[in-house]
């Protein structure tokens, strides 16, 4: 079994920060394909439309053209940035030009490594090709829920579960150098689905599970 089971973030090798401040490049810069989300979780203030009104937060897909200037721009620091992390408060696969922003970033010399974090849900195979072939080093993929009715509970979507794995499977099978984090939260996993998770899920994950 290629997967194992350990913390989602890797403390191997880090650099402590207090021993290399002031820094003369960011180690890692957040940018947002997309504010808006295709799920409600209960956790997140993102799907919650009344907060987010409330809060006069403008609620949008990044311009194409801005993302490729915020990247042309890195070229003012004096070394590239270790990690450009396109993901921060919504679903950035909404974002129709993200394969696009992958790439571009990736044919400039101004980032070390690509990441983000996605729902899953639209990760169908020819999405899934598109930002593999892009250049993407890691994705890290939240499931809401093990089961149809899980999901609905939790984040609000219609989630059919056994298409959403098969999904994940076939990104699985064609993600050349990408790494794939799987990630959950105990919040809605009673002791029976913990043991669902071990026992079957598991195997439905069985070679990409890396961390839940």
């Amino acid at each position: 079994m290629k997967a194992k089971i350990e913390p989602r973030i890797n403390l191997k090798g880090r650099t402590n920060l207090e021993e290399v401040i002031p820094l003369s490049t960011p180690f890692v810069l957040f940018v947002d394909p997309s504010n808006i989300c295709n799920f409600k979780c209960k956790f997140c203030p993102t799907g919650h439309n009344d907060l987010i009104k409330k809060s006069n937060r403008i609620q949008t897909l990044m311009d194409f053209n801005l993302y490729k200037k915020i990247i042309d721009d890195l070229k003012e620091f004096d070394k590239p940035l270790k990690v450009l992390r396109l993901y921060k408060e919504g679903e950035p696969l909404l974002n129709p030009y993200f394969s696009e922003m992958i790439k571009y970033a990736k044919n400039k010399e101004y980032v070390n490594y690509i990441d983000t974090t996605t729902n899953g849900f639209l990760l169908i195979p020819h999405i899934a090709k598109s930002i593999i072939e892009a250049g993407l080093n890691k994705i890290n993929i939240s499931v809401n829920g093990l089961s149809d009715s899980q999901f609905l509970e939790f984040s609000g979507a219609h989630v059919k579960f056994d298409k959403y794995v098969e999904n994940i499977i076939n990104l699985y099978n064609n993600k050349k150098d990408c790494e794939i984090v799987i990630k959950t939260t105990e919040d809605f996993l009673s002791e029976e689905d913990k043991n669902k998770l071990y026992k079957i899920d598991l195997n439905l994950f069985l070679k990409i599970w890396k961390w839940f």
